[in-house]
Protein backbone atom coordinates (compact mmCIF):
# COMPACT_ATOMS: atom_id res chain seq x y z
CA UNK A 1 0.00 0.00 0.00
CA UNK A 2 2.86 2.24 0.73
CA UNK A 3 4.20 1.52 -3.33
CA UNK A 4 0.35 3.15 -4.11
CA UNK A 5 -1.80 -0.46 -4.41
CA UNK A 6 -5.34 0.13 -3.06
CA UNK A 7 -5.89 -1.75 -0.32
CA UNK A 8 -8.69 -3.54 -1.83
CA UNK A 9 -6.25 -5.65 -4.73
CA UNK A 10 -3.38 -5.94 -1.67
CA UNK A 11 -6.62 -7.70 0.51
CA UNK A 12 -8.09 -9.81 -2.05
CA UNK A 13 -4.22 -10.64 -3.66
CA UNK A 14 -2.33 -11.73 -0.56
CA UNK A 15 -3.28 -15.03 1.03
CA UNK A 16 -0.14 -15.57 3.13
CA UNK A 17 3.37 -13.61 3.68
CA UNK A 18 6.34 -15.30 5.08
CA UNK A 19 9.48 -14.09 6.86
CA UNK A 20 12.75 -15.74 7.39
CA UNK A 21 16.01 -15.55 9.04
CA UNK A 22 19.20 -17.38 9.39
CA UNK A 23 20.68 -17.66 12.96
CA UNK A 24 23.89 -19.88 13.63
CA UNK A 25 23.13 -23.24 15.16
CA UNK A 26 25.09 -24.16 18.07
CA UNK A 27 27.66 -26.88 17.30
CA UNK A 28 26.34 -30.33 19.43
CA UNK A 29 29.79 -31.47 20.48
CA UNK A 30 30.67 -28.62 22.69
CA UNK A 31 27.08 -27.20 23.87
CA UNK A 32 27.08 -25.92 27.26
CA UNK A 33 24.31 -24.69 29.56
CA UNK A 34 24.84 -20.81 29.94
CA UNK A 35 24.38 -18.51 33.07
CA UNK A 36 21.65 -16.01 31.61
CA UNK A 37 19.72 -14.03 34.45
CA UNK A 38 16.54 -14.12 34.47
CA UNK A 39 15.16 -10.54 33.76
CA UNK A 40 17.60 -10.89 30.36
CA UNK A 41 15.61 -13.61 29.55
CA UNK A 42 11.87 -11.38 30.37
CA UNK A 43 13.67 -8.52 28.69
CA UNK A 44 14.06 -10.48 25.30
CA UNK A 45 10.45 -11.78 25.21
CA UNK A 46 9.97 -14.88 27.43
CA UNK A 47 6.97 -14.65 30.30
CA UNK A 48 7.86 -15.10 34.05
CA UNK A 49 6.68 -18.59 33.64
CA UNK A 50 8.84 -19.54 30.75
CA UNK A 51 11.90 -18.25 32.42
CA UNK A 52 11.30 -20.90 35.21
CA UNK A 53 11.84 -23.99 32.98
CA UNK A 54 14.05 -22.14 30.24
CA UNK A 55 17.67 -23.48 29.93
CA UNK A 56 19.88 -21.50 27.65
CA UNK A 57 23.21 -23.03 25.79
CA UNK A 58 26.07 -22.11 23.82
CA UNK A 59 28.56 -23.53 22.25
CA UNK A 60 32.77 -23.13 23.78
CA UNK A 61 34.22 -23.74 20.97
CA UNK A 62 35.97 -27.27 19.74
CA UNK A 63 37.72 -28.95 16.71
CA UNK A 64 34.23 -29.35 14.90
CA UNK A 65 33.29 -26.04 14.77
CA UNK A 66 36.89 -24.43 14.66
CA UNK A 67 36.55 -23.40 17.89
CA UNK A 68 33.22 -20.77 17.45
CA UNK A 69 30.85 -22.80 18.79
CA UNK A 70 28.27 -22.74 15.94
CA UNK A 71 27.90 -25.54 13.16
CA UNK A 72 25.44 -24.90 10.52
CA UNK A 73 22.48 -22.92 10.27
CA UNK A 74 18.70 -22.97 11.92
CA UNK A 75 15.78 -20.66 10.44
CA UNK A 76 13.50 -18.57 12.33
CA UNK A 77 9.87 -18.07 10.40
CA UNK A 78 7.46 -15.70 10.49
CA UNK A 79 4.01 -17.04 8.37
CA UNK A 80 1.22 -14.43 8.75
CA UNK A 81 -1.85 -16.07 6.75
CA UNK A 82 -4.74 -13.46 5.61
CA UNK A 83 -7.57 -14.48 7.08
CA UNK A 84 -11.08 -12.32 6.76
CA UNK A 85 -10.46 -10.28 10.05
CA UNK A 86 -6.78 -9.19 8.64
CA UNK A 87 -8.52 -8.77 5.53
CA UNK A 88 -10.91 -6.67 6.91
CA UNK A 89 -8.27 -4.59 8.54
CA UNK A 90 -6.27 -3.68 5.61
CA UNK A 91 -9.37 -2.86 3.53
CA UNK A 92 -9.67 -0.09 6.76
CA UNK A 93 -6.39 0.74 6.45
CA UNK A 94 -5.04 -0.33 9.46
CA UNK A 95 -1.25 0.00 10.04
CA UNK A 96 0.91 -2.80 10.26
CA UNK A 97 0.88 -2.69 14.07
CA UNK A 98 -2.34 -3.36 13.99
CA UNK A 99 -2.11 -6.27 12.02
CA UNK A 100 0.69 -7.56 13.63
CA UNK A 101 -1.07 -7.52 17.14
CA UNK A 102 -4.41 -8.92 15.17
CA UNK A 103 -2.17 -11.94 13.78
CA UNK A 104 -0.44 -12.97 17.21
CA UNK A 105 -3.86 -12.65 18.88
CA UNK A 106 -5.01 -15.22 16.07
CA UNK A 107 -2.01 -17.73 16.56
CA UNK A 108 0.81 -16.48 14.22
CA UNK A 109 4.60 -17.14 15.47
CA UNK A 110 6.69 -13.84 15.48
CA UNK A 111 9.82 -13.92 14.33
CA UNK A 112 11.69 -13.45 17.82
CA UNK A 113 8.97 -16.18 19.34
CA UNK A 114 10.36 -18.16 17.13
CA UNK A 115 13.77 -17.59 17.93
CA UNK A 116 12.84 -18.01 21.54
CA UNK A 117 11.91 -21.50 20.91
CA UNK A 118 14.82 -22.61 19.10
CA UNK A 119 16.23 -21.26 21.97
CA UNK A 120 14.83 -23.39 24.60
CA UNK A 121 15.19 -26.18 22.52
CA UNK A 122 19.05 -25.29 22.32
CA UNK A 123 19.64 -24.61 18.79
CA UNK A 124 20.71 -21.38 19.32
CA UNK A 125 21.77 -18.58 21.15
CA UNK A 126 19.87 -15.90 22.78
CA UNK A 127 22.52 -13.96 21.58
CA UNK A 128 21.71 -14.62 17.89
CA UNK A 129 18.14 -14.11 18.28
CA UNK A 130 18.22 -10.95 19.40
CA UNK A 131 20.72 -9.89 17.21
CA UNK A 132 18.31 -11.39 14.20
CA UNK A 133 14.75 -10.41 15.22
CA UNK A 134 13.32 -7.35 16.86
CA UNK A 135 11.03 -7.48 20.16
Amino acid sequence: MNMGIEPFLVATSVHLICAQRLTRRICADCKVEDEVGPQVLIDAGYTPEEVKTTKVYKGVGCATCGNKGYKGRVGLYEVLEITDELRELILVGASALELKRKAIDQGMISLRRSGLIKVKAGQTTLEEVIRETVL
